[in-house]
């Protein structure tokens, strides 16, 4: 595909992947994702329920009431295998080559068919992750997976022709406004969309894990949420931060250690009355983005304290997955500190990252 890639390009990539998905599959995948385990909104609730009392749910996935609903049902088609292809990455799943990613699926091949991995990849690049324009061009040049046809898919949006002798006028003040906020609805709308296939992805995952922990012959859930090892947090399920242009000429947002939980000394917002001599502390951290020799961290105050009860700060839901403590809030200024010479103890879940930008 030529230029940038749109939303309504991914959009159409990835109702033309459910496409193809057999009716029956599509219709247990409906059915299934609307089960309370799946804590979606009530409205993507009922259009899923809607759509799968269809006879041929394949056949309305183009319609406007169910677009909203396509990532969800995309999420709980594709998580098995995105899975397994993240496992298969390893650490190349924070960011991979074109022959890496075709490799992984590769050798999942046995367990997947071409159908869903095709949802898989629509379903990563709709999402607007690290991999996800990867994801999309890999559908978009690789005939196997049947889907090199998509714009076929994509919704044409008519514009009514101005009449003729607007032409060779100037742009009324009315024609102006009305354009800045079509810009502004498209940039809500892209927000959304980008939101919604974030969290489907990662409700599926966070309720499949829940079914696995569950499971006879599973280990216990104190075991489950133990942190992850120090090592290199795969990207997938995770967004790009946000920094400034300032922060973007000096640090990397791939970081190894992004999104990774780091102890720094942080200064005081305002000196402590009873303690005056004390600048900081050291405090648990988010790692942002990072230099050879900084890391740009937003930090972690624990519960009762006065930032845990500002509504600027991001309360961590998974705080023992991460390797918290205690239940911990992120503020929501980042701070320059130098590089720990110890890496992370633990790692931000997809769902508490996305929820920081």
């Amino acid at each position: 595909m030529e230029g940038p890639i749109t939303d309504s390009a991914l959009e159409a990539m990835l109702q033309a992947a459910l496409s193809r998905v057999d009716v029956r599959m599509l219709r247990e995948t409906l059915q299934s994702v609307t089960d309370p385990r799946f804590p979606i909104s009530k409205p993507i609730a009922n259009a899923l329920a809607a759509l799968s009392k269809h006879r041929d749910p394949v056949a309305m996935l183009g319609r406007a009431q169910y677009r909203a609903a396509l990532p969800y049902a995309a999420a709980v088609l594709a998580e098995p295998c995105l899975a397994a292809v993240i496992e298969a990455l390893g650490e190349d799943a924070d960011d991979p080559t074109s022959e890496q990613l075709l490799a992984a699926i590769d050798s999942v091949g046995s367990d997947y068919d071409d159908v869903i991995v095709a949802v898989m990849l629509a379903s990563v690049a709709a999402g607007d992750m690290a991999a996800s324009n990867l994801c999309f061009e890999t559908l978009d040049t690789d005939e196997r997976f049947g889907l090199t046809d998509w714009q076929k898919f994509e919704r044409s949006e008519s514009v009514p022709a101005e009449p003729r002798a607007a032409a060779a006028t100037t742009v009324s003040p009315e024609q102006r406004e009305a354009r800045k906020a079509k810009k502004q609805r498209d940039v809500e709308e892209k927000r959304k969309r980008a939101e919604t296939a974030a969290k489907a992805a990662e409700q599926v995952r966070l309720a499949r894990k829940k079914e696995r922990a569950g499971a006879p012959g599973r280990q216990p859930a104190s075991d489950l949420v133990a942190p992850r090892p120090p090592s290199v947090a795969p990207s997938i399920g995770r967004r790009r931060p946000i920094l400034t242009p300032l922060q973007e000429e000096e640090f990397d947002s791939r970081d190894k250690w992004s999104a990774g939980i780091v102890h720094a000394w942080v200064r005081f917002d305002a000196p402590d009355p009873d303690e005056p001599e004390l600048l900081g502390k050291v405090r648990p951290c988010v790692v942002v983005a990072g230099s050879d020799t900084h890391v740009l961290v937003r930090p972690g105050y624990s519960e009762g304290g006065v930032k845990s009860r500002d509504w600027k700060c991001v309360p961590v839901r998974h705080w023992r997955q991460a390797g918290f403590d205690q239940p911990t809030w992120i503020d929501v200024d980042a701070v320059r500190v130098p590089r720990p010479e110890e890496g992370p103890t633990g790692w931000l879940e997809p769902d508490d990252w996305n929820s920081l930008w």
